[in-house]
């Protein structure tokens, strides 16, 4: 019976030593969807990559949401099982995810075995992207693209700004760029 903390640890390890040589960033507990959701850890290199952790602990009763906000927010999305879930998981997700089963070998190591890959998302929206965002950041990409008019706004405000003047494709890079590289952030502390 693997433990989240158990998992979480082999994915953290894999993911620092699979991206090594480039540029990435590691978030744990990333809130999503102005926080209808929380991504377990999410990678932020060339995609946008949200992993979901189900040990064998844990049960399926808020995956049907979190699967909701996950495509609304990740270029990728990857669920890493324990046995328990492993007959069953694919009654529960869509075919764009992938599905990694976590196990302990004969050695006592957690052991990851590739069930399917993740493929593209087609459901991201601008919105989801603009959740993960400081307000100051949208302000940033708004005063970069010679939009006046959103000092003192809200954010719901400034959304609709960038989603009426900036394309989505720029959206994603900002965003990726942004997440990468931000400075202050909870994921910074000791």
């Amino acid at each position: 019976m693997l433990t989240d903390k158990q998992i979480r640890e082999t994915l953290l390890e894999k993911l620092k030593k699979d991206n090594s040589e480039k540029s990435f960033r590691i978030v744990e507990e990333l809130v999503i969807c102005d926080g209808l959701a929380r991504a377990d850890v999410a990678l932020i290199n060339g995609k946008l990559h949200g992993y979901e952790i189900k040990s064998d602990l844990d049960t399926l009763e808020r995956l049907p949401n979190q699967k909701k906000y996950y495509d609304l927010t990740f270029e990728k999305s990857t669920i890493i099982i324990g046995k328990k879930f492993e007959n069953k998981i694919f009654d529960f997700i869509p075919e764009h995810w992938g599905v990694i089963l976590a196990y302990e070998n004969k050695f006592g190591n957690i052991t990851f075995k590739m069930i399917r890959s993740a493929k593209s998302n087609k459901s991201t929206l601008s919105d989801g992207l603009l959740d993960l965002l400081w307000n100051d950041e949208i302000k940033v990409l708004l005063k970069s693209n010679n939009i006046k008019g959103y000092s003192n706004k809200p954010k719901t405000y400034l959304k609709e700004l960038v989603n009426m003047n900036i394309n989505y494709r720029e959206l994603v890079d900002y965003a990726k760029e942004t997440l990468k590289n931000r400075t202050g952030w909870r994921a910074d502390l000791p």
